[in-house]
């Protein structure tokens, strides 16, 4: 087993020997101590095995072992600071190959300098001299001397144009510079989602070294850990880790390069909310709204969309049905998965669904979707850059949304100052009524006719592309189309007062006569047109229509006499259908009493006569009268005796 000392522990983990230690001193390395021998601290002395150091420090010790056992571990020949120099010319940087440019141009002209002198016997050393000075007069912020050129002409042979680079400062004996030991320290400070600031990072990197490596310190500066930081560290891994995996995803991960001309219109279209960057006057009241639109994917064009004061599933409906009565039924819809999406009888709930709901054997009626035949599709979560009408809400807010008095920004910084005093008069802002005209002229007649710059679009506008790649349109009669986009209703039993819907903060009632006869305590759920909700309809657990259902009116506590005298007269009608149920079947039976005696006693006469084998008398005997029951009967009879003898004559009798 391989015993280190400290010094070479020290040198594997690129820290003070003083720091390894007291990590052995306080048990976080384990040790062997030594005392009495010379060189260590207060007499001990640590060996320390390998095996108790960290995997990746013994691997390193292996490799270096491994190295020296091959004799590739040599020292290498100390150099000059200026032969320090980057692996190749093509790894300097525009202001290095200026500066190789520089000096090569003064080298070429000390040369000749020095062969015009020689023609014309001039001693070198005064040639030299005058060189300098010219080179002083023309460049009188270069400290340039004869050993200065001597150094560059010597490299200059040796190593070629990167030894004529300035390295100082740049190589690793400079006491100012950043080393990998004391950068890695920083950099694992500042890659956290805390984003502390340089200045901070370097504080906790200087208290760390204070106690593991002082002799690091003191620090560079600020700006060198700056240079260090574009240098060294990659941005998508400051992006991942300073600011999530949302941004790395959105900045600097790769995405997918989506094709649009194998695509129809009408095959896919994405939906998803915006919020409009305006005030608007809603009846006295300073409001924001809302955009759902749908946006067809193939030709970028708006096909529906509905301005509302709140997203909502309702929204998203009345939207759709829009875009499907002008445009036809798309083939797949795309949407994020915001509630008024993942609805239960719009998309379903994906994974919004309870487990136990999953798990149950509890019907599911069919959603809208469903009904319309239409695919349904959800992006991944926070991933905006996969649903192609973000983009399109961007125009919206830079070409649309700007034009109003009323517009907020999207954050503080982009705040209009003039909304400030506008802010205090709703009367200031265009109403609500009005906005929604201006959205929908907006849409048809600009954004949806201006040429588009997308992939696929090839500088045409959306009206034009959709137009040109509609190969299908499949649509539905009007009175089908809304059978098909009714709401669902949950799934409940049938009641006294029939089924229950509750809509918003309201619960109301819906019944006929036939619902709570025929179908009380089944199980239905109910589909229903918001905009119309004087009926319903109920179906069974097999998707069957029941029947339609009218909406039940509760009475005031304070209603009138003829209010009361109608919903008495409702109720005095379902009993009489109740109690007409038998006389509507028209069966004559007798009575129950008398057939059910009449069934008696055919059963008596037709009662099996009993023959058992051996009839054994039980009997009961009571010692306290015994003595005068014998005085009484004489003899006291022996009635085993007696049953034995009328089985045997019984046998006789019948012949065995």
């Amino acid at each position: 087993m391989d015993i280190l000392t400290v010094e070479e522990v020290a040198e594997l983990k690129g820290c003070s020997e003083r720091y390894v230690r007291k990590l052995c001193r306080t048990g976080v390395i384990q040790a062997e101590e030594q005392i009495g021998q010379r060189g260590g601290a207060n007499g001990v002395v640590y060996r320390i095995p390998l095996a108790v150091l960290d995997l990746k420090l013994q691997k390193k010790y292996n490799r270096k072992k491994a190295k020296q056992e091959a004799g590739l571990d040599s020292e290498p020949t100390e150099q000059p600071l200026d032969k320090v120099i980057p692996f190749n010319v093509e790894l300097l940087t525009e202001e290095e190959r200026e500066e190789v440019v520089l000096w090569r141009s003064i080298l070429d002209n000390w040369m000749k300098f020095r062969d015009e002198a020689k023609l014309r016997h001039i001693n070198k050393k005064v040639a030299d001299e005058q060189y300098i000075a010219m080179l002083q007069l023309q460049y009188p912020e270069m400290q340039v001397s004869y050993r200065t050129l001597k150094r560059k002409w010597d490299n200059f042979k040796e190593q070629g144009d990167v030894a004529l680079v300035d390295h100082r400062g740049k190589h690793g004996n400079h006491h100012k510079i950043l080393s990998d030991f004391v950068y890695d320290i920083f950099e694992d400070y500042y890659l956290d989602e805390s984003r502390k600031t340089i200045t901070e990072c370097m504080r906790l990197t200087e208290w760390y070294l204070k106690e593991a490596a002082p002799e690091y310190l003191p620090l560079p500066s600020k700006e060198t850990f700056a240079r260090a930081l574009d240098r060294r560290t990659p941005v998508p891994v400051i992006q991942y880790f300073r600011f999530g995996q949302k941004a790395y995803r959105d900045k600097c991960a790769p995405y997918i390069k989506r094709m649009y001309d194998d695509l129809h219109s009408n095959d896919v279209w994405v939906t998803d909310n915006h919020t409009f960057d305006i005030m608007v006057n809603d009846s006295g009241k300073t409001v924001r709204v809302y955009l759902t639109g749908f946006l067809d994917v193939r030709s970028r064009k708006f096909v529906a969309w509905y301005v509302t004061e709140n997203p909502s599933s309702q929204a998203t409906v009345i939207a759709l049905k829009r875009g499907i009565q002008r445009y036809g039924i798309p083939k797949m819809i795309y949407s994020d998965n915001g509630r008024e999406f993942l609805t239960h009888d719009i998309g379903g709930k994906g994974f919004r669904e309870r487990k136990s709901y999953k798990e149950s054997d509890e019907h599911k009626p069919p959603t809208i979707l469903d009904l319309l035949g239409i695919e349904f599709r959800t992006a991944i979560v926070r991933n905006a850059k996969a649903k192609i009408i973000e983009r399109s809400f961007r125009t919206v807010k830079e070409q649309f949304s700007r034009l109003f008095e009323g517009y907020t920004g999207g954050h503080v910084l982009e705040r209009p100052e003039r909304l400030k005093g506008l802010a205090k008069d709703a009367e200031n802002f265009t109403a609500v009524e009005d906005f929604r005209i201006y959205v929908d002229a907006w849409i048809d007649g600009v954004y949806n006719k201006e040429p588009h710059t997308g992939d696929g679009m090839y500088g045409k506008c959306p009206d034009e592309v959709y137009a040109a790649n509609l190969i299908e349109m499949r649509t539905a009669l009007p009175e089908e189309l809304n059978l098909m986009m009714l709401r669902n209703g949950s799934i409940q039993k049938v009641k006294r007062n029939g089924v229950l819907l509750k809509f918003y903060d309201k619960e109301l009632w819906y019944r006929t006569d036939d619902l709570c006869i025929s179908h009380f305590d089944e199980k239905v759920y109910l589909r229903y047109d918001p905009d119309d909700l004087e009926h319903v309809r109920v179906y069974d657990l097999k998707d069957r229509l029941i029947g339609s259902a009218d909406l039940q009116t509760p009475l005031s506590y304070h209603a009138s006499t003829e209010e009361i005298k109608a919903h008495m007269q409702e109720t005095r009608k379902m009993e009489k259908t109740v109690k007409a149920y038998k006389k509507q079947k028209d069966i004559q039976t007798r009575d129950a009493l008398e057939l059910t005696l009449d069934h008696a006693m055919e059963n008596l006469e037709s009662e099996l006569e009993l023959n058992p084998k051996v009839v054994t008398l039980h009997r009961f005997v009571d010692e306290v009268i015994g003595d005068d029951l014998q005085k009484a009967v004489g003899d006291v009879i022996d009635w085993d005796t007696a049953n034995q003898n009328f089985a045997k004559a019984k046998m006789r009798k019948e012949g065995q």
